[in-house]
């Protein structure tokens, strides 16, 4: 299989960290929507990343997809429940990381790909507030003893690695060592393992 994408993005990276873990062989085609457009635009018209191509040719989109699709066909996998409560309480905290990062992600842009003369500064405040929002709920989860940690993780702790990672880097508004320390630590004790260092985040 192929992942196209570059690991700068933290839903590129989730996937192929998720990939690492479970020691499934891919090729990484490190593309990006910015200057390889119409490469992307082939696998997928709305040109996003990541795109996972399978074996037999179909292209799958959307990280939350495609690890759902994939974990499916690995027998004995722990990163996500089969079902029940467990299951959806993995999906949760999914969806509160990736859900932070979507802000994360927009008010990044604002800053970045908008003349400063026309940056909104309360929508940019407010894409800010509702990402750290986002972390927020994940320290809570870490502070409750809610994700297991490098030990037994699962996939909601990769994803939650992975976000903080980038959000640290890219946008220290959001998140940083001090406002959530225990995510901090769990995410550097992610960045340490042999899955983290083989898909390292870089600008």
């Amino acid at each position: 299989m192929i992942l196209v994408g570059r690991y700068l993005s933290p839903f590129v990276r989730r996937v192929a960290v998720t990939l690492q873990w479970l020691d499934v062989a891919y090729e990484h085609r490190s593309l990006s929507p910015a200057d390889q457009a119409e490469d992307i635009r082939a696998l997928n018209p709305m040109v996003k990343v990541p795109v996972l191509v399978l074996d037999d040719g179909q292209t799958l989109i959307e990280s939350s997809a495609i690890l759902d699709s994939l974990l499916e066909t690995i027998p004995g996998q722990t990163l996500l429940p089969a079902s029940g409560v467990a299951r959806r309480d993995v999906l949760q905290q999914c969806g509160m990381m990736t859900s932070a990062l979507d802000k994360s992600v927009s008010a990044l842009y604002e800053r970045v790909k908008r003349p400063k003369e026309k940056i909104h500064q309360p929508f940019l405040d407010h894409l800010i507030a509702q990402a750290s929002a986002g972390f927020d709920l994940i320290e809570a989860q870490i502070r409750d003893g809610k994700l297991a940690g490098v030990a037994q993780p699962t996939l909601a702790d990769l994803t939650t690695a992975v976000g903080y990672t980038f959000a640290s880097q890219m946008l220290p508004s959001v998140t940083d060592t001090q406002r959530h320390p225990l995510l901090a630590k769990h995410a550097e004790s992610f960045e340490q393992t042999k899955a983290f260092s083989a898909c390292r985040f870089q600008v």
